[in-house]
């Protein structure tokens, strides 16, 4: 039988670089996942980068960019619902805190209303 690739030094010189490297590259992806944000159908992963106040209503902005159901809401808008007071009082929390910006999480939307504003029906914060 012939020799193996491994008997030989250089090719075991080699292999352990070669996996080194893709070690080393995977280490460096998997450090930015977590920061990653990006858009779907019906929500977006990502942190929430701008809140603002209107009458009962809590609108939110996220670094996700806008789901596809929710193409048009005004200035990228996504608007907690009046009646959700538990999603309102965690994005309140948060800001108040100052760490809206520092979560992680998935919004699910459920598209434009009759105002014009995309809506919100989740917030799951990405642990």
């Amino acid at each position: 039988m012939g020799k193996s690739i491994f008997a030989t030094r250089g090719a075991c010189a080699f292999n352990k670089a070669f996996l080194r490297k893709v070690f080393l590259s995977g280490a460096f992806v998997a450090a930015f996942l977590p920061g990653l944000a990006s858009a779907f159908p019906t929500y977006t992963v990502g942190k929430i980068t701008n809140v603002t106040f209107g009458g009962n209503a809590i609108f939110i902005m996220t670094n996700g960019g806008l789901p596809d159901n929710c193409i048009g809401t005004p200035y990228g808008w996504l608007m907690i619902p009046v009646s959700d007071n538990t999603m309102k009082s965690f994005v309140m929390g948060l800001w108040l805190r100052g760490d809206v910006t520092q979560v992680s999480m998935t919004v699910y939307t459920s598209g434009r209303d009759s105002s014009g504003y995309c809506q919100i029906g989740q917030i799951d914060p990405v642990e």
